[in-house]
């Protein structure tokens, strides 16, 4: 914000002109100018700037602010200067030349991790030192709670406290000495003593799954997004079947930053800096497997013929074989009809059935959007380009095209598109500008992630430009992903009150169970908790008990991943058998 007003200071300058000093000297690696847009409009509005003639002029009121900012930059990295990393204590040593294949293995998911205190309590570093001290020279599990408790505000129930031990077992501080207590590990008592956050980064880097491999991930030309880091996550995890949660890597990305090995590029974006580039050329790290198997647990089950239950079921990766194809034919320009079809295919997988037409002075396809009387025909106009962006091409005909078919409206798709084009398919009404990146990461996440045909609408909207589509579908993949943790918690905390032995039954009323919800960091509402915790207690589930207003938990989280999975098992084979007993002459349905 003030940096943009100092660049204005010298003149007024365009909004591209602002995202290409955003992307030069501030590695913002922004795609589209609305990262700026939102800076200036807001500006704006304080008067601290003026819009006129496409240019943005920074007022006087704006002068005299900008005089009392402190501003910042990026600090600069020589690639040319070695870095000298501090020397690993003999115990952290000792884990890091563990680390072979079966040492990797042997890691923990770190799926559930929970640091308390992160901003009133002095940072990560010193909540984890504080209750790694705790455990010198041992603490037993209920002074161990008691201790997170007294000693974190935001961490007063049973709940939250236990997770903060689990997670200190899980990064490899602490360790069990008997059935009811626990000790600082060797490897957290030297880093304890030394305080070099180095030998915490290796501890943790020899304890949980995807820590060190992130400094990889992030030390790459255009950053990645939590959420991308996310999904990122089943490369480096091919036994645990789904990604990570944001959480889970937010959790390891606030760490990292602790240990300055990490920098923040923004809300959700971070870059590795000089000293965690260096850190991660000493470590020993699991390459990423870009053809990962997911375990059975996650799978279909083939079936032999004859058993009641049907027989093949769709791949796993048949989401990530349509993606795929889309990218690759996206720039496969000698081939256009690949896109056609591709593009036809992707939309289909995501609920809308198509049909790929081709050919000169017609659509190259078309798709349904919905069921019946309310459903709209959506046209199909797939544009490929080897160098990623489409030239300029005139628009016209498509008007013609949609009415021959009865479109409602256009869907244009492409690897990217020269400014005026993009502008003119922006600015009609008619037309959704889909760039083929973006389809090709619903279709990925819908295996994982998977959005309503409501949540999926954005995608097809010719209201909204091409820019502010992605934007839109991120924001129902994180409604999606947290009421999926939502779930999870609820199930969870339920199972923590019925294994306490101070109460009885296990029965939590709603406003109980959003304390222990805040205290974890979800902030949402009665009604969405109550909705969750239906869809829980139904027959279909039947996890939860409900008893008036309270809940208690009748099976453990474990069980109810395997409930919710079986599910997804039982309409594929219901699927299949229902395509075997169709008639011939009845045509499938899509």
């Amino acid at each position: 914000m003030g940096e943009a007003m100092d660049a204005l200071a010298s003149g007024p300058r365009t909004h591209e002109q602002l995202l290409n000093l955003a992307g030069e000297e501030f590695d913002l690696r922004w795609d589209t100018p609305a990262p700026v847009r939102d800076r200036t409009t807001w500006l704006a509005v304080t008067g601290m700037v003026e819009l006129f003639d496409r240019h943005v002029h920074l007022t006087d009121a704006g002068r005299g602010v900008l005089a009392d900012l402190a501003l910042g930059r990026p600090e600069s990295e020589s690639t040319g200067t070695a870095v000298q990393l501090a020397p690993a204590a003999r115990a952290v040593a000792g884990l890091i030349e563990q680390l072979d294949e079966a040492g990797h293995r042997e890691r923990a998911d770190g799926a559930n991790l929970y640091v308390p205190g992160t901003s009133a309590n002095g940072g990560t570093l010193d909540a984890l030192q504080v209750l790694t001290e705790a455990a010198i020279p041992s603490i037993s599990d209920a002074d161990f709670v008691r201790f997170v408790q007294d000693t974190f505000p935001k961490a007063r129930t049973t709940a939250t406290a236990r997770t903060a031990k689990d997670t200190l077992k899980a990064l490899g501080l602490i360790q069990r000495t008997s059935s009811e207590t626990w000790t600082a590990t060797p490897a957290a008592r030297a880093w304890v003593e030394s305080s070099e956050p180095l030998d915490l980064a290796r501890t943790v880097h020899a304890a949980i799954a995807f820590f060190g491999e992130l400094l990889g991930e992030l030390d790459k030309a255009v950053p990645l997004t939590t959420g991308a880091l996310a999904e990122r996550s089943t490369h480096y995890l091919p036994n645990r079947g789904k990604p990570l949660s944001r959480s889970a890597v937010n959790t390891r990305l606030n760490l990292l930053e602790a240990c300055r090995l990490v920098t923040r590029l923004s809300q959700t974006t971070y870059r590795t800096t000089a000293l965690g580039r260096a850190l991660k050329e000493s470590l020993p790290c699991v390459p990423a497997h870009d053809a990962v198997s997911h375990t059975p647990a996650d799978s279909h089950v083939e079936h032999r013929s004859g058993s009641p239950s049907g027989s093949t079921q769709q791949s796993n990766s048949l989401g990530a074989e349509i993606a795929t194809e889309l990218e690759s034919a996206a720039r496969d320009s000698a081939n256009p009809e690949r896109l056609e079809k591709a593009a036809v295919v992707a939309l289909g997988y995501l609920g809308m059935p198509g049909k790929h037409v081709g050919g000169n002075g017609a659509a190259d396809g078309h798709v349904r959007f919905g069921v019946g009387a309310d459903s709209q025909i959506l046209a199909v106009e797939a544009k490929t380009s080897a160098t990623g962006r489409v030239a300029d091409q005139s628009l016209f005909g498509l008007a013609e095209h949609r009415a021959e078919i009865g479109a409602h409206a256009h869907l244009l798709i492409g690897p990217g598109f020269e400014r005026r084009m993009l502008k003119e398919a922006d600015d009609d009404p008619a037309i959704a500008v889909i760039y083929t990146d973006l389809l090709a990461e619903v279709v990925r996440r819908q295996e994982r992630t998977p959005l309503t045909l409501t949540q999926l609408a954005p995608l097809v909207d010719p209201a909204l430009h091409a820019a502010q589509r992605g934007e839109t579908m991120h924001e129902d993949w994180a409604a999606q992903e947290l009421r999926g943790r939502l779930e999870y918690a609820l199930v969870d905390i339920l199972n923590v009150e019925a294994e306490d032995p101070q109460e009885k039954g296990g029965w939590l009323d709603v406003a109980a169970i959003r304390r222990d919800l805040r205290t974890l960091g979800y902030r949402v509402g009665e009604d969405t908790v109550v909705e969750a915790l239906e869809f829980l207690a139904s027959d279909r589930i039947g996890v939860l008990q409900r008893s008036g207003q309270r809940y208690r938990c009748t099976a453990s989280v474990h069980t109810a991943g395997q409930r919710i999975r079986a599910l997804g098992h039982q309409w594929g084979a219901a699927a299949e058998l229902h395509r075997r007993m169709r008639p011939e002459s009845e045509p499938a349905r899509p």
